[in-house]
């Protein structure tokens, strides 16, 4: 539809620029087609089109205007010879449609210039915001990075004071010790460890502050694809979305240090999306390395009677 209405715009133009030449024509010349006149205004819609449409709009104009010039100069043309009257009837016609030619095409190269042109600076346009936003990334992350550093020291501290609750001789102070521990690091108290059960599946063994109401239990699919993946299972890997659906954000497998058999779960059941970068990511299987070790603590036995695996 566009291109139609730019169709009859531009034969609408045409229309109107002939209609005033052939009026002047009759006014000046008596309808000879300004045969009398050089140069002949007849160039004019020839050269505008062309200049301003392109080849296709030129060659029409030209057109017209050969028409024109036939019906009206012929009669002007005194030659006896022939061919020295066909020479003076269609060198105008010739010279219109090469004018046409050219002119036109010149314009369509230009046209294609300038638009090659308009794409690069959009597509610089483009790389510029994109370069801008990593920049204010960057800016954002060394500010996180330098507020991290300088409370570096304090978070030291409250480490190795949880880090301390470990040795204590109660057995529920070590799991709370624990708890306090896993939740430093990841951020979060909602979470759930897990250990293998003997039919397959997993039982809860600790949980964060905030998971009292997740699930007791893992089913059976799930911790086997736990266990066949080399890393750990998020939802920000869309192939991990569906297995994680109403169980958390990540999956990190706990798995003993000499065999590389699976000896437990963490799920973080909540976890802001942006925790799952790179950065995150390594964050979340580091507590899966040092979190290993501590599960001699586990029991043999869940609450559910369901004996577990060693």
């Amino acid at each position: 539809m566009r291109r139609w209405r730019g169709i009859l715009r531009v034969a609408a133009e045409m229309a109107a620029m002939f209609a005033l030449l052939f009026a002047a024509d009759q006014w000046v010349t008596g309808g000879r087609a300004f045969a009398s006149v050089a140069p002949n205004p007849l160039w004019l819609p020839v050269l505008a089109f062309a200049m301003a449409y392109g080849t296709g709009a030129g060659v029409v104009a030209a057109a017209l205007a050969g028409a024109y010039w036939l019906h009206g100069a012929g009669a002007t043309v005194t030659d006896a010879d022939y061919l020295d009257r066909l020479l003076h009837l269609s060198l105008p016609p010739l010279m219109w449609f090469v004018g046409a030619g050219v002119v036109g095409e010149v314009t369509l190269a230009r046209g294609r210039r300038a638009g090659w042109l308009r794409r690069r600076v959009e597509a610089g346009q483009r790389d510029l915001r994109r370069l801008g936003a990593q920049v204010d990334d960057l800016l954002r992350a060394n500010r996180a990075l330098q507020v991290r550093l300088a409370t570096g020291a304090g978070a030291s501290g409250r480490i190795v004071a949880l880090a301390s609750g470990l040795g204590a001789r109660d057995p529920a102070a070590r799991r709370d010790a624990i708890c306090a521990l896993i939740a430093e690091a990841a951020g979060t108290s909602d979470f759930t460890c897990y250990l293998p059960a003997a039919d397959g599946g997993a039982r809860a063994w600790l949980r964060g502050a905030a998971a009292g109401a997740r699930a007791e239990a893992l089913a059976e699919p799930l911790v086997g694809i736990i266990r066949k993946r080399a890393g750990l299972l998020h939802v920000g890997r869309r192939a991990d979305r569906v297995p994680l659906q109403g169980v958390g954000v990540a999956a990190v497998p706990l798995r003993a240090a000499g065999s590389g058999e699976m000896i437990g779960v963490l799920v973080l059941h909540d976890l802001p999306f942006a925790a799952l970068d790179t950065f995150g990511l390594a964050a979340l299987a580091e507590i899966g390395d040092w979190l290993a070790p501590l599960l001699g603590e586990a029991p043999r036995v869940a609450r559910g009677g369901v004996e577990l695996v060693a």
